[in-house]
């Protein structure tokens, strides 16, 4: 219980056994943003069926101590953000909603032993896709288009539509999981879309490298850059969390003009529809090496989606790879306007 910066209250009613004479708390502690905090509001409310809101705070980063409020809840000093229950009857921000990233660079907090060890623990995407199978929000997980591999991608008829730049996702979409080395498959693609839009215009959006919580120093990005020979974007919140302003200040254009590419639905295909971009999504190369938490949350999504998937000619397009709409598919076209062989996979 130690390990979050949540803290919500629960009263128990004077008939109940046990009933406690202070409120209980229940608090938790890592390095996350407002907005990660809104969502993980969500989930509390979910799982507990209670009240939750954010709570913006401007507590000092000294040394982990902990310090007693008046309610009589112990809190830690290093929180910059807490998450309360009971505090308002009203619903949490909407997930779509970009939290405060003033600059290109995100900046975050050095993460712990502990925070290296949950780095593929995804409490955003969690929160998410329990939001998702509750609402109508169910279209941000279906992507525009499905490929086996992005070497089916025509990067050129992308180009003339409008897009300025891609985005992708490293693990199982560029490399193997947690190899360095692009895989053979896709080099020659890669290569393309590097010519066609340039390198100035293509980045890297990884949930391991770069990320201030797995990578405080940027010093895995920096290997990775010079390895890959591609850019890592530096940022402090896990996909699909976050807003997409680095994004659009390094590529000086909207995120409707933007590609996302990526395996995961769930954290790729959610973040690029939640900023409006067009979204591919691929094959993953492997499984290899992956934890068990990651198998069984990719199983659990591959399924949802699989339930929630329209077929084409449906009323509900919008949830139909192949035929999902976008502002920038040409007129007369659809989404698979932008696969070299739409009918083979």
């Amino acid at each position: 219980a130690k390990q979050t910066d949540c803290c919500f209250l629960s009263h128990r009613k004077a008939s109940q056994p046990f009933a406690p004479r202070r409120p209980l708390a229940i608090t938790i502690s890592f390095p996350h943003t407002v907005e990660d905090a809104a969502m993980r509001c969500a989930a509390i409310r979910l799982a507990l069926n209670v009240s939750a809101v954010p709570v913006t705070r401007d507590d000092s980063r000294t040394p982990r101590t902990a310090t007693r409020d008046p309610r009589g809840c112990f809190r830690n000093r290093r929180a910059r953000v807490s998450c309360r229950a009971g505090a308002s009857s009203g619903a949490p921000p909407a997930a779509d909603q970009d939290g405060p990233e003033p600059d290109g660079t995100d900046t975050g907090a050095a993460p712990s032993s502990s925070g290296k060890a949950l780095q593929s623990v995804n409490v955003a995407g969690v929160s998410l896709f329990a939001g998702m199978a509750f609402t109508k929000s169910k279209a941000l997980a279906l992507p525009h288009i499905e490929v086996p591999d992005i070497a089916w991608v025509d990067w050129a008829a992308l180009k003339r539509a409008g897009f300025k730049a891609c985005v992708f996702d490293k693990d199982n979409t560029l490399t193997v999981p947690y190899a360095s080395v692009i895989e053979p498959r896709v080099v020659a693609s890669l290569n393309e879309c590097l010519a066609v839009f340039g390198h100035e215009n293509v980045a890297v959006l990884s949930n391991s490298a770069g990320l201030a919580q797995f990578d405080p120093t940027g010093a895995i990005a920096d290997a990775m850059e010079k390895t890959l020979g591609i850019s890592f974007l530096r940022h402090s919140s896990k996909k699909p969390a976050g807003s997409c302003t680095a994004l659009t200040e390094r590529f000086k254009c909207a995120s409707n003009e933007m590609v996302m590419i990526g395996d995961r639905y769930m954290t790729d295909v959610v973040y690029g529809n939640r900023h409006g971009m067009f979204t591919v999504r691929s094959a993953p190369f492997s499984d290899e090496g992956e934890s068990f938490s990651i198998k069984t949350a990719k199983a659990i999504e591959r399924a949802a989606v699989a339930l929630w998937r329209k077929p084409e000619g449906s009323a509900h397009q919008e949830r139909c790879p192949g035929t999902k709409p976008h502002a920038r598919i040409p007129d007369g076209k659809n989404a698979k306007h932008f696969v070299k062989s739409p009918g083979v996979w």
